[in-house]
């Protein structure tokens, strides 16, 4: 009787150790599985440096990704032209068809450009890569009417359900006739949100080419905006200046270009980082 219950006792034991032993196996598995990758030294971002002119043969769309509006389904398209590109526009109300209009017309058709048809008109595209740190970005622009070629400034770019490209958070810096707009637009309750960052009151002519160009800083407070709209005969005389803080702009973020409310014509195009 003693021995076997010995030997009950002694067989129950090895039975817990064995459960044990797995269970304690089973445990590091669990924790080696689940514990945090060594942290990789983040490496410090690549200057930016790039320049083209939008000529024919003068500038790649590889470089470049188009991305949509959140408030219209149109999805834009440049059209090349001998020493500029501009966006597309509904048929029959291209630059050439406006010219061979009366003035009646052409004041009618210029209107629901940027009013009825704006959608049609939209076309953005910012670089391939985003970018970090402190840039400076311009642009040579011009519009036909009153408005709106922008610089364009975007946090994290979204995507529709195919995967093309859409703002979310952005900032459009906007030449006008009267002057320069800055908008933050954003996505609030899941719809299209937007208000006026800053400003500056100045008039500027149709159909003459103007450079803004657009300088970000990252300081101990807030990323600063600064604005600079000059003639391209003079670039360091500015015919405006002013600048906003960009208090929810990431340090990485994409730059590039908007067409809107009307035809609206690209020259060329920089970004460059600086300290």
């Amino acid at each position: 009787m003693f021995k076997k219950t010995t030997l009950t006792v002694l067989m129950a034991c090895v039975a817990a150790l064995v459960l044990n032993s797995c269970a304690s196996s089973s445990k590091k598995e669990s924790i080696a599985a689940t514990a945090p990758a060594p942290a990789v030294a983040s490496q410090p971002a690549k200057p930016v440096e790039f320049n083209c002119k939008f000529v024919e043969g003068g500038w790649s769309a590889d470089d470049w990704k188009l991305v949509k509006s959140p408030r219209f389904p149109q999805r834009g398209a440049w059209v090349q032209e001998a020493d500029h590109i501009r966006n597309r526009v509904p048929e029959g109300y291209a630059p050439k068809d406006i010219a061979a209009m009366d003035d009646n017309a052409k004041v009618t058709a210029r209107k629901l450009l940027q009013g009825k048809l704006n959608p049609e008109t939209y076309c953005a595209m910012v670089m391939k890569d985003p970018v970090t740190g402190n840039l400076e970005f311009s642009a040579t622009m011009a519009f036909d009417y009153l408005m709106a070629p922008e610089l364009v400034i975007a946090n994290e770019i979204g995507a529709v359900e195919d995967g093309y490209p859409e703002f979310r958070e952005h900032w459009e810096i906007v030449l006008f006739n009267e002057g320069v707009n800055v908008w933050h637009h954003e996505i609030r309750d899941g719809k299209p949100f937007w208000r006026k960052a800053s400003f500056v009151r100045v008039p500027f002519e149709a159909n003459k080419p103007y450079k803004v160009t657009a300088t970000i800083r990252f300081t101990a407070k807030y990323p600063e905006l600064t604005i600079v709209c000059a003639d391209p005969a003079q670039p360091d005389v500015p015919l405006a200046k002013f600048g906003c803080m960009l208090p929810t702009l990431s340090k990485t973020f994409s730059a590039g270009v908007i067409a809107c409310e009307g035809i609206n014509m690209f020259y060329d195009f920089s970004a460059k980082s600086i300290k």
